[in-house]
């Protein structure tokens, strides 16, 4: 066994896993691309069966299908058949809540290059995109090349889906009447809002490229009649008439500066009795080997290497910010995500 007597892994293998992590990455990634999770949805198959259906040697993909099985992707029945776990279903095309398009985006390949950046953006402090490309940072690779923007705005998609009900179920809106989701994408957050609150309006505020998507999706979810969709920069103007300003994993994206100027141009058009919630990760103060610690602070990573500043912030770090913009820090709400949402009012 390779475990000590505490059931713990020896300190060369935890960092031995650290170090090959972005090989299990790859693996998930040629699973989704293959389809293979879409192929077990009806029950086990073989190796020699999936490699039929998707056009790959039958031995390869047996040692595929064991790499999955060790990452409880899939199980290994004993009987050379493999069948989905519950992780592997969220993997699925076909089901509510599929993660596959947030696979989609963090392994591709602009994604990778990234991180083979963060030894230089550390030392220079400096994006990816700054020294890769000569760009200020993803969003304006993601203008150039649109089929990575889709890619985006898919996962975006994704995560709003768990996003949208985990915010309408974690935020009172009594005595909300306008909901104004700044920065929010193609409205899936939105949408689950005015669904589970009906008595609610809203407007959806984002660059005009997202616009259109917008508009379909608010429709095919019923509540286009009660929200508009409004485009425009974010970073000079948002529009008036709400009572909560609401900014989904939106400040995380910018540094201090950019993050203020967002939340100024809230501030100027909310009336006194108006809220900003702000939706994103709130680092501890002290860090502590934990799952949800380590997604947290793998995207604070993330947003080193692919934004102009942005970061994942502690709650003292969000009341300094709201501050600077005129707005007071009145609590943070914990959600059943990673994200909490820190409530504002005027200072």
């Amino acid at each position: 066994m390779l475990t000590d007597q505490a059931g713990e892994l020896p300190p060369s293998i935890v960092a031995t896993r650290l170090a090959t992590g972005y090989m299990a990455s790859q693996a998930v990634k040629v699973a989704c691309k293959l389809g293979i999770p879409d192929l077990l949805g009806n029950g086990a198959a073989t190796a020699e069966e999936i490699a039929q259906a998707t056009g790959a040697r039958a031995d390869t993909m047996r040692r595929l299908l064991r790499a999955l099985a060790a990452f409880d992707v899939l199980k290994d029945l004993g009987t050379g058949q493999f069948e989905l776990t519950p992780v592997g279903r969220c993997l699925r095309a076909d089901v509510p809540n599929s993660v596959r398009p947030i696979v989609a985006l963090f392994a591709s390949e602009p994604f990778w290059q990234q991180f083979a950046s963060l030894a230089k953006c550390i030392e220079t402090g400096q994006n990816a995109y700054q020294l890769i490309h000569g760009l200020d940072c993803s969003f304006d690779y993601y203008e150039q090349h649109p089929e990575l923007a889709a890619v985006f705005d898919e996962a975006m998609s994704a995560v709003s889906a768990f996003t949208g009900p985990a915010t309408a179920e974690a935020y009172d809106f009594a005595g909300i009447g306008h909901v104004i989701d700044v920065g929010g994408g193609q409205g899936k957050v939105i949408a689950s809002i005015l669904k589970a609150h009906p008595h609610l309006r809203g407007t959806l505020f984002d660059l005009p490229r997202v616009g259109q998507g917008a508009r379909s999706l608010l429709a095919m979810e019923g509540v286009a009649d009660r929200c508009e969709v409004i485009t425009g920069d974010m970073l000079t103007s948002v529009p008036a008439g709400g009572d909560l300003y609401l900014l989904c994993h939106v400040i995380h994206d910018w540094d201090d500066e950019h993050a203020a100027l967002v939340l100024r141009a809230c501030r100027r058009v909310m009336t006194p009795a108006a809220k900003l919630a702000i939706l994103d990760r709130v680092m501890p103060e002290r860090i502590e080997p934990d799952p949800l610690v380590q997604a947290n602070v793998l995207l604070d990573l993330r947003m080193l290497v692919g934004t102009r500043g942005g970061r994942e912030r502690t709650a003292a770090e969000f009341e300094r910010l709201l501050s600077a913009a005129g707005l007071r820090l009145r609590r943070i709400i914990p959600t059943r995500m990673a994200s909490s949402l820190v409530e504002a009012s005027f200072a």
